[in-house]
Parts: C-alpha cells; sequence; structure tokens
C-alpha cells in the first residue's frame, strides 16, 4: 500500500478520535456543572432563604414584616397612558377653523347635484359691506350659480343663473343643478334689497356627467384580426388563420349574447 494513503488514514482516523474526546469532554463537563449545581447550589440558596426569613430583634413571636410594595409601581400603567396621550397631543396637533384663504370651491357628486365649500376673510367681507354702504343692513348672502356651458365665462355672459341664499353661518352648501352634461360656476357674494351683487369670491368650473349612455358613435369598427395583429405581430409572434377563425368565433358569440348594435352599446370600442 502506498505510504501518503497509509498517511491519509491515519490522519483522518486521529481527527475522527480526537473528535470523539472532545464531544466526551463536553458531556462530561457538563454532566458535572449540573450535579454540582443541583446540590452545592441548592445549600447555598437555602442559606440565604434562612438568612432572610430571620425573627426579628423586638420578639421571637413577631413575624417580620414584609416591604410593601411601592404606591408608584401600581400607578406605573395609568401615569404611561397619559404619557402616551400627551407625546399624541403634542405630535397631532388640532385642525384650524380656517386658513386665511378666501376662496369658493366647486366639485359635483352626480349628473344633477353639485356640492361647494368656501373660505371668506374678514377684511373682505368689511369691504363688501362698506360698498353697499346703507342697502348694507338688508343684504343677504347668496350663491349665484352660472350655467356657462361651452362658453368663456367673463362674469356677465353666463347663459343663465339662479340664486341660492345662504343662511345659519354655513360655510358648505348642495346645489340642485338638475341638467347633466352641463359646465358651472359658483359666485358668493352680498345681494342688497336693490339688486345690487358684491361678489365676494368665485369658484372655479365644472361639468355634470351625462345621465346616460354616450350618444357619440364610431363608424369605423376595429376587426378581431386586426386587434391580434396589432396585439401580437411587433412582439415577434407568430400566429396561424386557425387562431384568428376561433378568436373571430368566440367574439362573435360575446356580441351576439350581450350586444345587439353599436348604438345600443353606447360606443363599444377598442
Amino acid at each position: 500500500m502506498d505510504k501518503d494513503i497509509v498517511k491519509e488514514i491515519f490522519l483522518l482516523t486521529f481527527e475522527i478520535f480526537k473528535a470523539l474526546c472532545e464531544i466526551v469532554w463536553k458531556k462530561t463537563t457538563g454532566l458535572i456543572a449540573l450535579i454540582w449545581d443541583r446540590f452545592f447550589g441548592l445549600v447555598d440558596a437555602s442559606r440565604e432563604q434562612a438568612t432572610q426569613q430571620e425573627w426579628g430583634v423586638t420578639g421571637e413571636d413577631e413575624w417580620p414584616s414584609t416591604p410593601e410594595a411601592p404606591s408608584v409601581k401600581q400607578e406605573e400603567p395609568q401615569q404611561r397612558v397619559e404619557t402616551k396621550e400627551v407625546v399624541y397631543a403634542l405630535q397631532i396637533p388640532e385642525l384650524p377653523d380656517a386658513y386665511g384663504d378666501n376662496r369658493i370651491v366647486l366639485m359635483v357628486r352626480d349628473p344633477e347635484w353639485l356640492f361647494t365649500y368656501w373660505e371668506l376673510r374678514q377684511d373682505v367681507i368689511d369691504s363688501a359691506r362698506n360698498t353697499l354702504v346703507s342697502l348694507a343692513v338688508g343684504a343677504k348672502t347668496i350663491l349665484r350659480v352660472y350655467d356657462v356651458t361651452d362658453i368663456i365665462f367673463n362674469g356677465y355672459n353666463a347663459r343663465k343663473y339662479f340664486d341660492i341664499e345662504v343662511t345659519g353661518g354655513a360655510r358648505n352648501w348642495y346645489i340642485y343643478a338638475g341638467e347633466p352634461n352641463r359646465s358651472f360656476c359658483v359666485d358668493i357674494g352680498f345681494l342688497a334689497p336693490d339688486g345690487t351683487f358684491r361678489i365676494l369670491s368665485r369658484s372655479n368650473t365644472v361639468k355634470t356627467p351625462r345621465m346616460g349612455v354616450s350618444e357619440v358613435v364610431d363608424e369605423e369598427w376595429m376587426s378581431i384580426k386586426e386587434l391580434y395583429e396589432k396585439a401580437y405581430i411587433p412582439m415577434g409572434r407568430g400566429i396561424s388563420e386557425s387562431v384568428f377563425e376561433r378568436a373571430h368565433a368566440n367574439w362573435q358569440e360575446v356580441l351576439k349574447e350581450g350586444v345587439s348594435s353599436p348604438e345600443s352599446s353606447g360606443g363599444l370600442r377598442f
């Protein structure tokens, strides 16, 4: 047998023996430590316990008084909760009632209803009242709603308008327009008894959605084959005629069941 092979076998055997010795040594030392803790450590603990439970010096008939738990520990959970509440109050301040702006915002709720909210500065209100002079006593706060469909609104060329009196110090209002697919704009201001109107702020323009299906119908419709060609051919994927034929047949069945004509679908497009 070759000497190198014998040497390798010997070294391998030595390493195995060394590993077994280490395992046995660890097990032995652990067992010795466990026995030491079980016997000698128990004796030390019993001595300490006996030392702590000595009789009082005033008389053997009196049991030693145990110290009461400090009251601070009992109140600790409550104090902790209060501390958290204080921290949260510091991190999240209350929202202010006003931001110092002078504006009115108009929004669409549905095809027939609008919603508006506003904030008016006191100096703007005082200035508008001063321009009305004696008429300011009987002036009312109103919302003037303009129909500005298909026009560039300059304040005087609205198609029509109507007024809503604002009462109770309100800062927002729901407006019934009753006309889908129309554009609206709102002014808030003072209306004097003689019909004089002083604007405080003007809103943005919004358009209500249509109530039904769109009347726009495309004259040109994309076929199934053209749809697949645009989707797959630029990606370098080859599609056989059988794929087109099956897809076309499936789409024809879907169209027969769900759609009778382009007009009834409201403009089904791809």
